[in-house]
C-alpha cells in the first residue's frame, strides 16, 4: 500500500503548533512570508469593488488596510491581463533571494503586469531598478506608488495626487458580490501560490484560529471590516459548512469566538439547543452574531440560510440577546445580513450607523490604467 503523505502547514513554516505560527505571522517574521503575504491578499480583496485595477484609487483602495512596506521594503501586486491582482508579495529590496521568490510566485499565479508600492525613503534610482529587473523577465510595472509614513498618503507616479490612506477605509457594507457577477468574480488562480499553501495538512486549524485571535477583543461596531477580513481569512478555504458564533458583552466588545457546527460542503446543520446553551453559557453576553461560509466561494444566502436566521434572532431576542448580523464567508467578499436583509436579524439602531456606507474620497478626475 502506498500512502501518500499530505503537506504540514506547521512543519512548512518550521513550527509546531499553531500558538507558535500565529506568533511568527504577528510578528511578521521573515520565514512566514509567504503566509503573511496569502493573508495580506485575502483581506486586500475585500476592499476592492472593482474585478480589475482600473485607477490610481482602485489600486489604493486594495493595499490600503495591509502593512506599509518600510525603508528598504516594496509591495508589489501581480495581476492579469485585466488588471485583476493575482498576488500580493512584501519584501526587501537588496535581497536577491526575496525577489527571485516574488518573481516565482507572481508568475506561478498568472501575473503578466503588476503595480509597485514603495516607501517614500526608496530612492528613484532604486525604483527604476525595480521596474527594469521584472521587466527583464516580461512583467511591465502599469505604475508605481510611494507610500510616505509621516502624512500617512500614498501617491501615484503617473498622478503625482496623494491620496490619504484614511479616506480609503473600505466601506464595510460594500463587500457582498452584485448578483450578476458572484460566480465569477473572484479568481482561483491568486490562490495556486505558495505551493498550494491553503490544501496543507493543519490549514483550516491554523486560519480557524488566527480568525479567532483576531476577532476577540475587538469591538463589533468599531472594528466591523476588521472582523469581516479576519473571517475571510478564516473560512473562505473550508471545504466543509463552518458555524459559529462571535459573542458580545453590553458594549460591543468580542468576549468569545467559537465554532459550533461542521456540515458538509453545501450544508450546515444548526442545532437549537447547542445555539441557545451557548448563549446561556456566559452572563456577560447581550450581543451575538453568527458565522458560516459557503465552500462554492459565492456568499450569497440560501433560502435555508434565511429561515435558519429568522429562528436564531427569535431565540436570541427571547433570551435578551440581540442578533446584530449573520455573516457569510465566500472566496472574495464577506456577506451581511443586518447589511443587506436586516429584517432578518435584531434591530440595533447604532450598529446599523455603523455599516452604512461611507462616502468614497472626493477629488478630480481619476487616471485610468489601460485595461
Amino acid at each position: 500500500m502506498v500512502v501518500i503523505r499530505m503537506n504540514n502547514l506547521y512543519e512548512h513554516f518550521g513550527c509546531s503548533s499553531k500558538e507558535e505560527l500565529y506568533q511568527k505571522v504577528t510578528k511578521d517574521d521573515d520565514s512566514v512570508r509567504s503566509l503573511v503575504d496569502f493573508i495580506d491578499f485575502s483581506k486586500g480583496q475585500m476592499n476592492s469593488k472593482e474585478v480589475g485595477i482600473s485607477s490610481p484609487q482602485n489600486f489604493i483602495e486594495f493595499v490600503t488596510k495591509n502593512k506599509m512596506p518600510s525603508k528598504d521594503e516594496m509591495v508589489s501586486v501581480f495581476c492579469s491581463t485585466k488588471n485583476e491582482p493575482l498576488h500580493l508579495s512584501r519584501y526587501k529590496l537588496h535581497d536577491q533571494d526575496d525577489l527571485k521568490r516574488v518573481l516565482k510566485e507572481g508568475l506561478h499565479a498568472g501575473g503578466v503586469s503588476m503595480f509597485n508600492l514603495s516607501n517614500s525613503s526608496t530612492s528613484t534610482e532604486k525604483e527604476a531598478e525595480m521596474i527594469d529587473y521584472f521587466k527583464t523577465f516580461g512583467v511591465d510595472v502599469i505604475d508605481g506608488f510611494s507610500y510616505n509614513e509621516f502624512s500617512d498618503t500614498i501617491t501615484s507616479s503617473k498622478e503625482m495626487i496623494p491620496y490619504s490612506r484614511d479616506k480609503y477605509a473600505p466601506s464595510v457594507d460594500n463587500v457582498a458580490e452584485s448578483e450578476g457577477h458572484a460566480e465569477t468574480a473572484y479568481n482561483l488562480t491568486a490562490y495556486n501560490l505558495q505551493n498550494d499553501i491553503y490544501t496543507y495538512q493543519g490549514f483550516d486549524e491554523f486560519t480557524s484560529f488566527f480568525a479567532n485571535q483576531e476577532i476577540v477583543g475587538s469591538h463589533m461596531l468599531k472594528d466591523n471590516t476588521k472582523v469581516k477580513k479576519s473571517l475571510k481569512v478564516g473560512y473562505q478555504y473550508d471545504w466543509q459548512e463552518s458555524f459559529g458564533v462571535i459573542a458580545c458583552d453590553a458594549d460591543g466588545k468580542v468576549v468569545s469566538v467559537k465554532e459550533l457546527f461542521k456540515g458538509s460542503p453545501n450544508a450546515s446543520i444548526v442545532d437549537k439547543k447547542v445555539f441557545t446553551k451557548e448563549l446561556l453559557s456566559r452572563e456577560d453576553v447581550s450581543k451575538v452574531a453568527v458565522f458560516h461560509n459557503h465552500p462554492s466561494g459565492i456568499p450569497e444566502p440560501s433560502a435555508e440560510d434565511r429561515n435558519v436566521t429568522k429562528g436564531l434572532k427569535e431565540i436570541s431576542e427571547k433570551l435578551d440577546v440581540q442578533l446584530l448580523d449573520h455573516f457569510i464567508v465566500g472566496k472574495k467578499n464577506v456577506y451581511s445580513f443586518a447589511n443587506d436583509i436586516p429584517e432578518y436579524v435584531s434591530s440595533n439602531g447604532e450598529y446599523r450607523k455603523s455599516i452604512e456606507k461611507q462616502p468614497k474620497a472626493k477629488g478630480g478626475k481619476q487616471h485610468a490604467f489601460e485595461m
